[in-house]
């Protein structure tokens, strides 16, 4: 019998990593918060304007000037408008008006024998070794797998974008696919609109949610990944381009997810000084008795840290017969950096039709 060679695994020492430098552990940033080397996926709805968007981002880093308002580390681009026309792009780069630079390279189709897009890539970056930055517009033109079939849907998606995934990080590229919402949006995890199976946001490094008002010029882009925190970006379309209207931070976004009953409880506690008894009790003096009890309690207890802790509100509860009974306290002083946003619930006036806060405060009732 063949001599039996055992293959282990190349376990390393976690402690000579933890002591030890490792090169490359952070992504380089193509634009700095929003495209980082490896992959990015930005979604939408047809007729978003994510191809106008996409032009502007080819634009940006091959001229070296800041994209939504974030910089940018120029390099040269290569465009697969693979939906477009050369009379098409010509026409929207007139209506945008800047003359791109020699380093913007574009294709309209894939002139590969076999379709492959990846071949067709390697070839293309070999050529032009200065582009860092590939733009897919869209994803599902270099797709081989049948979009009708679910069976091996989750396997497909992975092993198609695992390989570019890998062309990415080897080279040290950026590469964006443009891709596509589902028509249901799902107000609890913004990636789960993302058309596709779970393969499709879980390889993405970065993934950019593009929103906008059906009719309207107003927009959103949603913005998270592994190594930025998530931002989200009001805008608005004024033909031919998005416009930054406010940035929101990670912290911001949070807030907004809080539910308008807690900014309540927080007013009446603040005002009050404090506050003993039952959760029944409570809500009858904010003037909510409508509201479920357990539900409150559930909702104070997921939102303690970062609204009422800040603010030196603590409490304590104990069963007493067959209710609980709660006793809550405010410090003097807030605790050093609380923001004075959580101090007031009519501040939380503009954020009345957040989906997602509307949503949990529904759960409430």
């Amino acid at each position: 019998m063949p001599e039996n060679k055992q293959i282990t695994t190349n376990f390393k020492s976690a402690e000579e990593l933890f002591y030890n430098p490792v090169g490359g552990c952070k992504p380089d940033m193509i634009v700095d918060g929003l495209i980082p080397t490896g992959l990015t996926i930005i979604a939408g709805a047809p007729k978003s304007c994510k191809s106008w968007l996409m032009l502007r981002l080819a634009l940006s880093v091959s001229l070296g000037e800041p994209f939504l308002g974030h910089d940018v580390n120029k390099c040269d681009v290569a465009y697969y408008a693979l939906e477009d026309t050369d009379a098409r792009l010509k026409s929207r780069l007139l209506d945008i008006g800047t003359a791109p630079p020699s380093g913007l390279i574009y294709a309209t189709s894939i002139k590969d024998p076999c379709n492959d897009f990846i071949s067709d890539l390697e070839r293309c970056l070999d050529s032009n070794p200065g582009v860092r930055l590939v733009i897919v517009d869209t994803l599902q033109k270099i797709r081989h797998g049948d979009p009708t079939s679910n069976a091996n849907q989750y396997a497909c998606e992975y092993e198609e974008l695992a390989q570019l995934k890998e062309i990415a990080d080897y080279r040290r590229i950026a590469i964006v696919f443009v891709h596509h919402t589902r028509k249901k949006h799902d107000s609890k995890d913004g990636n789960n609109d993302v058309l596709g199976s779970s393969a499709v946001t879980g390889t993405a490094d970065m993934i950019l949610i593009l929103r906008k008002n059906r009719g309207g010029t107003a927009g959103t882009l949603s913005v998270s990944g592994r190594d930025a925190p998530d931002i989200e970006l009001v805008m608005q379309w004024q033909h031919p381009e998005w416009q930054v209207i406010e940035e929101k931070s990670e912290e911001d976004i949070a807030r907004e997810n809080v539910p308008e009953i807690v900014y309540k409880v927080v007013d009446y506690l603040m005002a009050e000084g404090g506050f003993t008894g039952t959760m029944s009790a409570l809500l009858k003096e904010i003037g909510l008795p409508h509201v479920k009890p357990h539900a409150l309690s559930r909702a104070l207890s997921k939102f303690h840290d970062e609204v009422l802790l800040p603010l030196g509100i603590t409490y304590d509860s104990a069963r007493v017969s067959s209710e609980r009974n709660y006793v809550f306290t405010v410090a003097e002083e807030p605790a050093e950096g609380a923001d004075e946003h959580f101090c007031s619930y009519t501040d939380q006036d503009s954020l009345d039709n957040d989906d997602a806060r509307d949503a949990y405060d529904a759960s409430l009732l």
